[in-house]
């Protein structure tokens, strides 16, 4: 069954691609009109990587073996085939991989009870109430609130958040004020 594109994935692969980015400078930045669904995409050697799933904004959604993966517009360039990312195929796939390994682990440790740190694991935000199809429900200072998954990291001290304390206090009062006036 296909697997979701990961915002996580996306990041990931950002990592990679400036690392790759000397490799593929030569070479025109691809046109924006050549980034349309079914179009095939290669690597920065020309081998083919997938297509493209999804063009919003300024993300492209790419098919990688079943999988998904979602890098902005600017991660790519024109190559004689077609549009290409800016890294090998081989780091592509591995970054893709090491995305999903990640995701899995947060998906083991996204359970009932689970405390859940602060970006920076100095802080605990709350606990885990239970699981949404929307992401987790905390438990937190504010009140419960429901957190989507892609907001979740593992990190050497646990369940933690992509954000600090200050800034999750900050995001659950302005969507608490939001709610109120909506």
């Amino acid at each position: 069954m296909p697997r979701s594109f990961t915002p996580t994935a996306a990041l990931c692969l950002a990592s990679a691609l400036v690392l790759a980015a000397p490799a593929a400078h030569a070479q025109d930045a691809a046109p924006a009109v050549s980034l349309v669904v079914g179009t095939r995409v290669y690597d920065q050697n020309g081998e083919q990587v997938g297509e493209i799933a999804k063009v919003s904004g300024d993300r492209v959604a790419v098919s990688i073996d079943g999988n998904g993966l979602v890098v902005p517009k600017n991660a790519f360039v024109k190559s004689a085939k077609g549009p290409a990312l800016k890294a090998p195929k081989a780091k592509i796939v591995a970054v893709l991989r090491q995305a999903e390994a990640d995701a899995a682990a947060v998906d083991g440790a996204l359970k009932p009870g689970a405390e859940v740190r602060s970006a920076d694991g100095a802080t605990v935000l709350g606990k885990v109430m239970a699981m949404a199809p929307q992401g987790a429900i905390l438990t937190t200072s504010e009140g419960n609130i429901t957190m989507p998954r892609a907001a979740f990291f593992l990190s050497a001290r646990g369940l933690a958040m992509k954000v600090d304390e200050k800034q999750f206090l900050a995001g659950v009062r302005a969507a608490r004020a939001q709610k109120k006036g909506g």
